[in-house]
């Protein structure tokens, strides 16, 4: 059945109209073959050699560099096309001898770039007995100049043109489809090569073939005569008939009287998605009118419409559109479009458009991101080792925003050159189910341009320079240059990300222009406080008059400015909100913008802008669990945003090998493993262990996303990049978390929330700014890991976020490194103690507060394994004092074993990770990171008097123990692995697949997956399932892949296509808590048979 298209006429364009590069060239204007070439066709500044093989001048050449030839075999022939001709004969295994006509080598002979190659033939009877048959020759054995020659005949007499180029170090064949050579018919031939891999074929000017070798620029140059008529060398393999007028030209000549090209933006759509219009054109050569020619369009399945072309003058062009209905089935298409023309020599010109539709995505797919690639050339090269680690995302493109910048307005941002490249990218990436992020460094472009400057108080700039992001001015560029990339690249399903303006705040400072000096007097009615020097203020000790209690007044002068500063004052927030306010302008929603790091900042909401994600890296030295801190605080700061944010994690795949194995000379120096390949590297490979915890502790916690940077650390590469590749194993444990554990189970991860904290953990700005705290993201991990080691599971909260909510929900609140407070939080956290809440102080803590529980305070000494047997110290006295008074809810008897829960609804999801470690002989040797794990086992209690334990990776149920309304089971853990326990109040007794048993093809099914307990009511919980849906040839349909089932239900809509298999089709569910599985069946009905019913 024919699918509906729509054809839109249509219009016949003028070469006078035609603009640009549009613009017909000589080379495009149809070559009058059809003609003796005399004149400029013979002699002109284009043509190489034409021989022409004439009564008296046999050897003769026409052409303007007169290359005379020699006749070595081949024999004069009266009764050429024009005038005289040669005569060829079969070589081998005929008659082995040369019958060639030999031109003597010249430089020309080997064009630097395009060229073409023509004669007129007429194949004798001894054709079929021939085998090969040379019709050029100048590369011989060589791997350089070019061949021409028929291939054996097929059981028809029908041959194949084979034109073999050389590059030098290699060659390339180029190879039609069969062709049949009449016998005792003059026929001409030719092929043209375009100097960027595509060489094309005629036949009596039909366009016969064309082969296209991506990559390939110009042939090599060799020393090697040209022979006509015949190889140079034996096997000879001689052309048994005529030949005649043979041209070598420069350039890419065209032979056709008619063109036809067929044209989009795209090649690969998805499903559903609103396609492109497909531009068919067909173009006059010719300089004089042209009629009764008839276009035909084939796509199978979806267009089959033959048209009568109207004349069309010298020169001119009819155009249509085509639109490609993407309500078919995911697969390749090709739509062909055939030009006829009939007459002496009657001509037809085919060219074909491979279209790949591709099916929706399942839902719930979670980000495996590669920060690194860069570039469309990179990714095509890497984009299989991407997926076979189980990446799904890269950074893949970094429009430069000068011209933006140049303009004052949106315009594109590089050449149609680069434009096409990056879609190029995309279109491969959507073929594999890939997506792309761009890199977009507005702020970067900013921070090079030295009028930009961020001055001190003397209106001079600093020494260590930064752009001042806060001047007029700047926020418009950055949405112009969003609004460029949108407009260039925002409808294509592929570009889903873009990361805005990474790392541009490390050189911050603060700025006393007089535009930032008004500003802040807009703001606070008042001057830059006199004490203001730096980005972080005056240490509290210095300050004359200081409290002595430490506790500020909520609007103190200094600390309203530092809040100011730190959100909108310096600039970056607002400039990274219009960046990307402009990317996702006129409806592009579906793209979202992360920024990073985002935590290298006091802990105040804002960071990062209005971007839709905020993420941080982390080093893994000396102790993965840090992730998990810098993890939490990223949350925080995405609650103290005031808006919706989600947040993603990053590791990095390597370690600075100055912390993790420094490299020492003399007496001191320690060997490494990698010292033999990499003596000098400066950054190596983190250890599969650490990367394997790592992942743990970020997926126990709701990141959207997961983020990586350092790919010459995780796979081989040329060994240029200072990230070294010194730990091969590290890609191979990559891809059993990635693919293994983190495909199957991301959907659910991903609809699971976290469990509501009763522990908090205060990040306060006013320590940060006044007594110089704060991680920064790296820094000062220790309590929060004691935390921890101790079972708790804290949320990290910024002061802002303690006086919005209050304290009401937590049981404890700890206060580490908060010397200086303001008084309104100082109230919220005496009334919590009095409500009976517990806080745990350390000796920095403000005078004003008095703690319950104090932490011994410890800084790392680099004594790693003293530094591990500490923090598991302070953490056995904490649990200790808290016995009693506090009850948790989930915890392990063995404290390096940590457990962090989500939950959903009742049901509830407990991870735990093994950190229990030793140093092993990758790093270990030095003392500072303990790389390798050991195992560890105990008992995992959760406070709830009743549940079903499922293990989701052995996708078992487990038995579990109730003592004390307490449910209780064993845990053993490989080397720093991790395990997700599901907790569900009910059994999963069955799974059910219930909906229609039939349906026309072309109409939607729906269907309805249930996970029952004995009862047979849902499940309360995310349950993962794997679902396959195959037709009845067993193929794969759309939607098959991995969910996460909320409340124990799945709806499944399937849009059947008009060109499915009809047929009995399967679905097929197995749940990945207990391995239950389901079948249903239903029926696809022959649309057609049922039309006719």
């Amino acid at each position: 059945m024919n699918r509906p298209c729509i054809i839109v006429l249509l219009m016949i364009v003028s070469a006078a109209q035609l603009s640009g590069n549009d613009v017909l060239s000589a080379e495009a204007i149809t070559q009058n073959w059809q003609a003796e070439y005399s004149g400029s066709d013979s002699n002109g500044p284009t043509v190489i050699g034409h021989w022409q093989f004439d009564k008296g001048a046999e050897t003769a050449d026409s052409g303007r560099l007169g290359l005379s030839g020699r006749l070595d075999g081949a024999v004069p022939a009266t009764a050429g096309k024009f005038g005289g001709g040669i005569e060829s004969f079969p070589g081998f295994p005929i008659d082995d001898k040369h019958h060639a006509f030999m031109v003597a080598d010249h430089p020309e002979l080997s064009p630097t770039g395009a060229f073409t190659v023509e004669m007129w033939i007429k194949p004798k009877p001894q054709l079929r007995e021939a085998s090969l048959a040379y019709l050029i020759d100048k590369k011989y054995a060589s791997k350089n100049d070019y061949q021409w020659l028929l291939s054996p005949p097929d059981p028809a007499g029908r041959r194949r043109m084979n034109v073999v180029l050389g590059f030098g170090e290699d060659t390339e064949t180029f190879i039609t489809d069969f062709l049949t050579f009449e016998q005792d018919v003059w026929q001409h031939l030719a092929f043209s090569y375009d100097g960027a891999g595509t060489v094309r074929f005629y036949q009596n000017g039909s366009s016969v073939g064309n082969v296209t070798r991506p990559g390939r620029l110009g042939i090599a140059a060799g020393n090697l005569p040209l022979s006509i008529g015949d190889r140079i060398g034996s096997n000879y393999g001689g052309f048994p008939g005529y030949l005649d007028e043979v041209r070598i030209s420069s350039g890419a000549l065209e032979f056709s009287p008619l063109t036809i090209s067929l044209t989009v933006d795209r090649r690969v759509w998805r499903r559903y998605e609103p396609s492109s219009e497909i531009k068919v054109t067909v173009r006059n050569q010719q300089q004089k009118p042209l009629s009764g020619a008839k276009l035909r369009l084939l796509g199978p399945g979806w267009i089959d419409r033959e048209i009568d072309l109207p004349t069309l003058p010298a020169e001119e062009e009819y155009t249509e559109q085509v639109s490609f209905d993407t309500t078919l089935r995911p697969d390749d298409y090709v739509l062909q479009g055939q030009v006829r023309v009939e007459g002496d020599y009657p001509m037809s010109r085919e060219e074909s458009l491979l279209l790949k539709l591709v099916p929706r995505r399942v839902p719930g797919r979670m980000p495996v991101l590669m920060w690194g690639i860069g570039s469309p050339d990179e990714f095509e090269k890497e984009l299989p080792r991407l997926q076979e680690l189980g990446f799904n995302h890269c950074l893949g493109f970094s429009p430069s925003p000068s011209k933006v910048w140049e303009a004052g307005k949106p315009v594109p941002t590089e050449g149609p050159v680069t434009i096409n490249s990056v879609k190029d990218m995309l279109d491969s990436a959507l073929a594999n189910d890939f997506d792309i992020a761009a890199s977009l460094y507005a702020g970067h472009f900013l921070k090079d341009r030295k009028d930009l400057s961020r001055v001190d108080r003397n209106g001079q700039p600093y020494q260590r320079h930064d752009c001042n992001a806060a001047l007029p001015g700047l926020q418009e560029f950055s949405e112009n240059y969003g609004r460029s990339v949108g407009e260039m690249y925002g409808d294509h399903p592929a570009f889903v990300a873009a990361l805005i303006n990474s790392e541009v705040r490390d050189s911050t400072h603060v700025s006393f222009s007089r535009y930032d000096q008004e500003q802040y007097r807009k703001f606070a009615g008042e001057e830059i406080p006199a004490e203001v020097t730096d980005k972080i203020g005056p240490r509290w000790n210095t300050i004359p008059d200081f409290p002595k209690d430490r506790v500020l007044p909520d609007d103190d002068r200094l600390l309203k400015f530092y809040r100011w500063f730190w959100t909108v004052g310096d600039g970056w927030n607002p400039l990274h909100t219009a960046l990307h306010r402009g990317l996702k302008a006129d409806g592009r929603d579906r793209i979202w913008t992360f920024y990073d790091p985002a935590i290298r900042a006091p802990s105040i909401g804002g960071s990062g802008g209005e971007v839709d994600v905020i993420s941080q890296w982390t080093y893994t030295e000396p102790s993965a669990l840090r992730v998990g801190y810098f993890c939490d605080e990223v949350f925080a700061m995405a609650a103290a945003s005031g808006k919706p944010q989600d947040v993603m994690k990053m590791t990095q795949l390597f370690w600075y090998r100055s912390s993790s194995a420094p490299k020492k000379t003399g007496q001191e120096f320690i060997a490494s493993p990698f010292d033999d390949h990499d003596p000098d590297a400066a950054y190596i490979s983190i250890a599969p262990t650490h990367l394997r915890s790592a992942f743990w502790n970020k997926i126990a916690r709701p990141v959207t996303g997961l983020m990586y940077h350092g790919w010459s650390s995780l796979v081989p590469t040329d060994g240029t990049h200072a990230y070294k590749y010194t730990q091969p194993d590290l890609q191979t444990e990559f891809k059993r978390l990635h693919r293994d554990i983190l495909k199957p189970l991301g959907p659910t991860l991903l609809k699971v929330p976290d469990r509501q904290a009763d522990v908090a953990y205060l990040d306060s700005f006013t320590s940060q700014i006044f007594a110089g705290r704060g991680s920064y993201g790296y820094y000062h991990d220790e309590a929060y890991l004691t935390l921890i080691h101790a079972q708790l599971q804290p949320e990290v909260i910024f002061e802002q976020t303690l006086l919005k909510k209050g304290l009401d929900q937590y049981k404890l609140l700890v206060l580490a490194d908060c010397d200086v407070l303001t008084r309104s939080v100082v109230d919220q956290v005496l009334a919590f103690q009095q409500r009976g809440g517990i806080v745990i102080g350390d000796p920095n803590l403000t005078p004003a507060i008095k703690a319950d529980i104090v932490l011994p305070k410890f800084v790392r000494s680099k004594r790693t394994q003293e530094d591990q047997k500490t923090i598991l110290q302070h953490a056995a006295q904490l649990k200790s004092a808290l016995a009693g008074r506090y009850e948790w809810y989930a915890q392990c008897t063995t404290p390096e074993i940590v457990t962090r829960t989500r939950a959903a609804g009742k049901s509830d999801y407990v991870f735990v990770v093994n950190d229990r470690r030793e140093f092993g002989t990758y790093v270990g040797q030095h003392g500072l990171v303990m790389e390798d794990g050991l195992p560890a086992e105990g008992t995992l209690t959760v406070s709830r008097d009743s549940g079903h334990v499922y293990d989701l990776q052995a996708t078992r149920e487990i038995s579990a123990q109730k003592t004390d309304n307490k449910l209780s089971w064993p845990v053993q853990l490989g080397p720093c692995e991790g395990r997700l326990f599901l907790v569900t109040p009910t059994p999963i007794s069955s799974v059910q697949i219930t909906g229609k048993e039939s349906t026309p093809a072309g109409k939607p099914i729906e269907l309805l997956v249930s996970i029952l307990d004995p009862m047979s009511k849902t499940v309360p919980a995310v349950i993962p399932l794997e679902v396959k849906i195959t037709d009845p040839a067993g193929r794969v349909a759309e939607f098959s892949g991995y969910y996460g089932a909320e409340q124990g239900q799945l709806p499944l809509k399937l849009d059947i296509a008009s060109n499915d298999r009809p047929g009995m089709w399967k679905v097929h569910i197995r749940e990945l808590a207990s391995g239950q599985t389901g079948v249903a069946y239903f029926r696809v009905l022959d649309a057609a048979a049922e039309n006719e019913k």
